[in-house]
């Protein structure tokens, strides 16, 4: 099959879902779609699919450490219907940029564990611009979308997904990293507490926002104190409502100066942590690190740097 056959393929994919749905592949759809997300995890293999192309789990920012051993995660090309709805992102309404984003990876990215009910949501907030990036070249194979990052006022540079850097925590803190439930336990001397944290999902920040947006749309108060630890208590966006989360937060007046004083210090390192940054190498030969600050700011991801040169 031609690489015309292939994109003929995936742009019909696409043309069939938004005749069904106006949000992409869900999991509720019936096992004859072709999305591999939607498929039983038993019966295939991420990396097999046509036009799927599978991420090494390890080379995400996180390197893997908060997903079930055994994920899966496989990307294909964003196509024109996916691309036409980015040209209309409005980078100045954090709610609709961060909804756009959520959008292509509900289109372009297939998550596999052991659990039938995976989710992309299930993926990590920081690995969220690495996979974006990844789908981004997977879509420009041919070099047609220069990503660039100004890094002083006369310098700028190329933009790849291996750029983005890896997530690394204080020794201290890796401590109490379980490896085998893949999240950090707290446990308190005094107090006999346990307290879960984890880097926070693209789920639990979703409803997260939707929590504030319906709270505010309502004029009711919102414990911003809590809010500040949330993405990181919460591990599992699954069964969170307003009810189930206020409940949560009632559970947290229970917390004492200790563990106040050690979420706080934590709440400050995840913070630093889930805003990405590239790594490069200076003129003069040393390794230096940049915001994602890019040229034309994140439309600029899918569409093509120079247009007037396809043109005759």
């Amino acid at each position: 099959m031609t690489n015309n056959d292939t994109e003929k393929n995936l742009q019909k994919y696409v043309e069939d879902q938004e005749k069904s749905s106006t949000i992409g592949p869900e999991l509720t759809k019936t096992p004859k779609d072709n999305h591999p997300e939607n498929r039983s995890t038993n019966q295939i293999s991420l990396g097999n699919q046509l036009g799927w192309q599978k991420l090494p789990i390890k080379d995400l920012p996180t390197q893997g450490l908060f997903y079930p051993e055994g994920t899966e995660i496989a990307i294909r090309a964003a196509v024109a219907g996916e691309i036409r709805h980015w040209s209309t992102l409005q980078e100045d309404d954090f709610s609709l940029l961060d909804d756009m984003l959520n959008y292509i990876l509900e289109r372009c990215v297939a998550y596999k564990t052991s659990d039938p009910h995976s989710s992309w949501k299930d993926i990590k907030e920081i690995d969220r611009f690495y996979i974006l990036l990844a789908i981004r070249e997977y879509t420009f194979i041919k070099g047609e979308n220069q990503l660039q990052v100004k890094t002083s006022e006369t310098t700028k540079i190329d933009v790849t997904k291996d750029m983005i850097d890896f997530v690394s925590f204080d020794e201290r803190l890796m401590k109490y990293y379980d490896s085998e439930k893949r999240y950090f336990l707290l446990k308190f001397k005094k107090s006999n507490m346990e307290i879960k944290v984890s880097i926070p999902s693209i789920g639990v920040t979703h409803f997260l926002k939707n929590y504030i947006n319906r709270k505010q749309a309502l004029q009711q108060l919102i414990d911003n104190d809590f809010m500040s630890f949330a993405p990181f208590i919460l591990l599992d966006w699954r069964g969170l409502n307003d009810s189930s989360y206020e409940k949560i937060i009632l559970d947290s007046y229970n917390w004492g100066i200790e563990e106040i004083s050690v979420l706080t210090h934590l709440r400050d390192i995840f913070t630093e942590t889930v805003n990405p940054v590239v790594k490069y190498i200076d003129e003069g030969g040393a390794e230096r690190i940049a915001p994602l600050n890019f040229l034309g700011g994140l439309k600029s991801i899918f569409l093509i740097s120079d247009p007037f040169r396809e043109l005759v």
